[in-house]
């Protein structure tokens, strides 16, 4: 079995080059975990230094992106790990073996940063409260409390 993307990915625009899920967004890796972003997650879709540019010409990597910037959010899962997801969400989306493995040691030189910023999971500031019903911000609230008291 190959990973594949279980739903449409549907953003609104945010701040200057930040986007929301205006749904979750699911992905099922080869092994049959399932990924799941949440609806008003923040992301910056694929963070792609200049030099790395040129190997994804042609590239639609979005979907890959949000995936690794959630699971970068989350914190639970080693950067290895969540680096070695992108891999297998970028040959899902039918990326050659030589590129995307060229693509994946990029992003495994440069991911570094982002995920030491990531420490202690996610945080009030990666939703969009403003989007949220009322309930959905009590929701919300309640598990990131209780994630940090763990």
């Amino acid at each position: 079995m190959t990973g594949r993307f279980l739903d449409p990915l549907v953003l609104q625009a945010y701040a200057r080059g930040e986007w929301v899920l205006m749904q979750d967004f699911r992905y099922q890796s080869a092994d049959g975990e399932i990924y799941t972003a949440p609806k008003y997650f923040i992301t910056d879709l694929a963070s792609t230094p200049w030099i790395v540019k040129p190997l994804l010409a042609g590239i639609e990597d979005r979907a890959c992106g949000v995936i690794h910037d959630f699971l970068f959010c989350e914190n639970k899962l080693p950067r290895v790990v969540c680096d070695a997801l992108y891999y297998e969400m970028i040959l899902a989306i039918n990326v050659g073996d030589r590129r995307a493995g060229a693509i994946h040691t990029f992003l495994h030189l440069g991911s570094g940063p982002a995920y030491a910023r990531c420490a202690g999971g996610m945080k009030v500031e990666d939703l969009a409260f403003e989007l949220m019903s009322e309930a959905e911000r009590v929701g919300w609230r309640a598990r990131l409390q209780l994630a940090s008291a763990l």
